[in-house]
């Protein structure tokens, strides 16, 4: 890993999303939904992406 990806871990900020199952928010990463990459809710276990809310 380099010290780009270091800084790159420290700049990456969060945001709430809801999950579209149990209706909470949770905070995930900026870098998780702007990829589009499957998220995890905490609350319940449900798997799901950004686009799908």
């Amino acid at each position: 890993m380099s010290i780009f990806d270091y800084f790159k871990m420290f700049r990456d900020k969060s945001v709430n999303v809801t999950c579209p199952k149990c209706s909470r928010i949770a905070q995930q990463s900026m870098h998780k939904s702007r990829k589009n990459i499957t998220m995890l809710c905490p609350h319940c276990g449900y798997y799901f992406r950004s686009g799908e809310c």
